[in-house]
């Protein structure tokens, strides 16, 4: 049962990484939204319009707990690639990180926003890379 709930968990957890990049580019104008005809315009600022990528990414970081949490508990960690499991505790010290700096990114007074934005970008870019890596050996 602890091998369905961690599959389960893992692999909605990618899900909802892929969910999670996409929507602060719909959430504002931008080409993806214009194609999509999704941006009309917004009677809101773009920080409350964020809501739902706050919260996905919340939900994120406690589901990866999760499925590290259930994974490791199962004691059945001698058949898995001890590379992958490397990985897959960066990809959460980056979850991490990228929770915080997205907290950051909420303090409409931020003075280096441009310079946190940036580093939120690339944060994104090492996570997508190390699950991406965690599944190729783990999975």
């Amino acid at each position: 049962m602890n091998f369905f709930y961690s599959s389960a968990s893992g692999w909605i957890a990618t899900i909802l990484i892929g969910v999670e990049i996409l929507l602060p580019y719909l959430l504002r104008r931008s080409p993806l939204s214009q194609l999509l005809s999704i941006f009309a315009g917004h009677a809101q600022p773009y920080l409350q319009r964020m809501w739902p990528h706050y919260w996905v990414g919340y939900l994120l970081l406690s589901l990866s707990l999760a499925h590290g949490w259930t994974a490791m508990s199962a004691g059945q960690m001698r058949r898995t690639n001890a590379t992958g499991l490397w990985i897959a505790t960066l990809a959460l010290c980056i979850l991490l990180s990228q929770a915080l700096l997205g907290l950051l990114l909420q303090d409409k007074r931020l003075e280096a926003r441009t310079r946190v934005r940036r580093w939120h970008f690339w944060m994104m870019l090492a996570l997508g890379f190390t699950v991406t890596i965690h599944i190729w050996l783990n999975s």
